[in-house]
């Protein structure tokens, strides 16, 4: 009998990491990939194996993880669309999961060797006041961070090379590429998102727990240099708790070339507008 015929599909994942151990399978313990796979082995009949873009630990949160994988074009003989899939996903898989969108992918699309950066955001609410709404999503402190020294240092983070410091890698390569760190504040939450090619096991926390350090006063902007240059791990190793973080959005190829063309196209815009009265008051508002 021959093979059922397949199409690949592209999927952008939810999810709410605090009861997952991770998001990559792992036997005997609850899984994004887990829990994916096994919907869709639930809805297609058929072991159904899918490929993420990155690895979240246990306790880490996405709203733009993305997983590839191939299906048969046929449920118990009816054909479906990606809409009708994502429904029927969605209506079996576990609350804290959710697919948010689905597309056709290329044959082979690979979503962690085909992305050219990942970004990722830490959430910190300061002042000791609750929130219980985002008790799972966002690390609540009883003091107060300097927000000014943590821009100062996080200036110094981005560039390429090697961030050993801050992470781990099983194959001993710890060269990265960060093109952005930027610390954000509303009010009493301070949100630090990191931009990258790839990042190392507990880099990004560890960017955090640095930047939190310097919030507090314990370390200074221009320690920070002397720690990247270190091989040993900086603050003995330790990170910030996974609750805060977030994998936010990956960035494939054509999307980054379209975002690239649009900064383009506002900057020309921006230099053509100069400094005429209605801009003048626009900036200033």
């Amino acid at each position: 009998m021959p093979a059922p015929e397949r199409r690949c599909a592209r999927a952008v994942l939810e999810y709410d990491g605090t009861a997952f151990a991770g998001s990559q399978y792992q036997p005997d313990a609850r899984t994004v990939q887990g829990e994916l796979e096994e919907a869709l082995n639930r809805l297609t009949g058929e072991r159904v194996r899918i490929h993420l873009a990155g690895r979240t630990d246990a306790g880490v949160h996405a709203t733009g993880q993305v997983a590839a994988f191939c299906a048969p074009r046929r449920i118990r003989g009816e054909r479906y669309s990606w809409r009708e899939l994502q429904r029927r996903l969605n209506a079996v898989l576990p609350d804290d999961l959710a697919v948010r969108a689905l597309r056709t992918a290329p044959a082979g699309f690979d979503p962690r060797r085909e992305a050219v950066a990942r970004v990722y955001r830490y959430r910190i609410r300061m002042g000791g006041n609750p929130r219980p709404l985002d008790r799972h999503r966002t690390l609540e402190i009883g003091d107060r961070l300097d927000v000014a020294a943590m821009r100062a240092a996080a200036a110094l983070l981005p560039g390429h090379r090697d961030y050993a410091a801050l992470g781990g890698n099983d194959h001993g390569r710890t060269v990265r590429h960060l093109s952005e760190v930027v610390v954000l504040r509303r009010g009493t939450l301070v949100e630090i998102r990191v931009t990258g090619d790839a990042f190392l096991r507990r880099m990004v926390r560890s960017i955090a727990a640095i930047l939190m350090e310097v919030g507090r006063g314990g370390l200074s902007a221009d320690q920070v240099p002397r720690l990247l240059q270190s091989r040993s791990r900086a603050l003995h190793g330790r990170a910030a708790p996974a609750r805060g973080l977030t994998l936010e959005r990956v960035v494939y190829w054509n999307e980054h070339r379209r975002r690239d063309r649009a900064d383009g196209r506002e900057k020309r815009r921006s230099a053509g507008a100069g400094s005429s009265p209605t801009r003048a008051r626009e900036e200033r508002t």
